[in-house]
């Protein structure tokens, strides 16, 4: 170990006891604050997968921060230039953040509803609140400003600094995707200005401890023209996952296509993911192959270079095969298609069951490990990288899709969907190229 870690160390080796009895505490000494620097620092040499890939030096780097971190008035301010330290690392799935406090009121919410960007618009996707939609908020409502603040201005100043990416797409979009856009404190009271679709402008002022009485669906379904099912997985999250697929799936087989609309769809559990592809082919479905670091002692004492674990998964085996889905298969995505929905995408591809079809996912996958840096912040280090079936790299760059549309606010308005319009011509053109 570098002695700037065991410089740290012996300044805050005392503030190390008890710290879930200090947890509570709002006073955050330098010891305190010197302590979890270390332990992060300490926790990314060994655990980050992508280490061996900096361009920098990361002991000159958290050595070059510790006076930043000293110098913070408040342990949300620490929190914050400790998040940038992270994001130094350029890695979708390694950030710190805190937990929530004892007070309730003051947990991590955002208000009931999600959002998306298109070009430089933030639009409204669902309301999960009827008295927001009393108030004017539907499907489609423009979030023009938050604030005071036009909302990209906002987003750059307050969002943007703070997300941890590995790719530039993934920074330009998610910050506006889902719940992130309005997520913070509960208590905290903020202004948004809405537009709806007919030029109504409105304003609502209000704290986030909010009823939410409308249900966040993890699929939503619906048959569009030429008995084409429209499958959205919003999520791979939820215990109830594969019992709510089971029985949407038994319509989905009446259908003569489907399309799998993943867009904002930033993962969750990948064997979720997994029982969905399970039911798209009749043949072991192929998984890329993975890496993880090797550490033994004894071998570092010996001066060995890094060692690695290497896996090549064993294939998904499909479902009973009077269950596989035989009909053309469609896959939209988007920037915001993330971690087990790009793991999902690979799959779905080795499948060559379809045409993945919208913009460059995420670019970010492989399985975090969950840190305990002490006093109430937390730390998720990346541990795996991953490779598609074909053995190329997309961690970094996205799953690009085979073939790219970007949806416009012009159709959006208007009610359309770019993506899925797309996707339907090539479903009626493959069944032509049949015929």
């Amino acid at each position: 170990m570098k002695r700037i870690f065991l410089l740290f160390l012996s300044v805050s080796i005392s503030s190390a006891v008890n710290l879930k009895a200090q947890d509570a505490s709002k006073d955050f000494t330098d010891g305190q604050k010197a302590y979890v620097l270390s332990k992060f620092c300490t926790e990314v040499k060994y655990n980050y997968v992508f280490y061996n890939n900096l361009t920098f030096d990361w002991d000159s780097l958290c050595l070059a921060t510790l006076p930043k971190l000293l110098a913070t008035k408040s342990k949300e301010e620490y929190v914050r230039e400790l998040q940038r330290l992270s994001i130094e690392l350029q890695d979708g799935h390694t950030y710190v953040y805190e937990a929530n406090s004892d007070n309730s009121l003051d947990w991590i919410k955002p208000f009931p509803f999600k959002t998306k960007r298109i070009d430089d618009r933030v639009f409204v996707t669902n309301v999960l609140s009827s008295d927001f939609q009393k108030q004017g908020v539907e499907i489609g409502s423009e979030i023009v400003k938050i604030d005071g603040l036009d909302v990209i201005e906002y987003v750059n100043l307050y969002k943007r600094p703070l997300v941890s990416y590995s790719t530039s797409q993934w920074l330009d979009y998610s910050p506006y995707a889902g719940f992130e856009l309005t997520k913070e404190k509960g208590s905290r009271v903020s202004k948004i200005l809405f537009k709806n679709r007919d030029g109504k402008t409105f304003t609502i002022e209000s704290h986030r401890n909010i009823n939410w009485d409308i249900a966040n669906n993890t699929f939503d379904y619906k048959i569009l023209n030429g008995n084409v099912g429209l499958l959205k997985i919003n999520t791979f999250m939820g215990n109830d996952f594969k019992k709510e697929f089971d029985v949407l799936y038994q319509n989905i087989k009446k259908t003569d296509a489907l399309i799998i609309d993943l867009r904002d769809n930033m993962g969750g559990n990948s064997g979720n993911a997994d029982y969905i592809i399970r039911h798209l082919s009749g043949k072991p479905v192929k998984m890329g192959n993975w890496s993880s670091r090797m550490y033994i002692a004894a071998h570092g004492s010996w001066g060995y270079p890094q060692e690695w674990y290497m896996e090549t998964p064993d294939d998904l085996i499909p479902v009973n095969e009077e269950n596989v889905y035989t009909k053309p298969v469609m896959l939209l995505v988007n920037a915001v298609t993330f971690s087990s929905a790009e793991n999902f995408c690979v799959a779905f591809r080795s499948t060559r069951k379809g045409k993945i079809i919208g913009m460059p996912t995420g670019g970010s996958t492989g399985n975090p490990i969950h840190i305990e840096l002490g006093y109430g912040i937390n730390a998720q280090i990346c541990t795996k990288n991953e490779w598609d079936t074909d053995g190329n790299k997309f961690i970094g760059i996205g799953i690009k899709p085979d073939v790219e549309v970007k949806e416009n606010v012009d159709m959006f308005m208007k009610g359309k969907d770019m993506v899925i319009e797309e996707a339907l011509k090539q479903i009626r053109r493959d069944k032509n190229n049949v015929g």
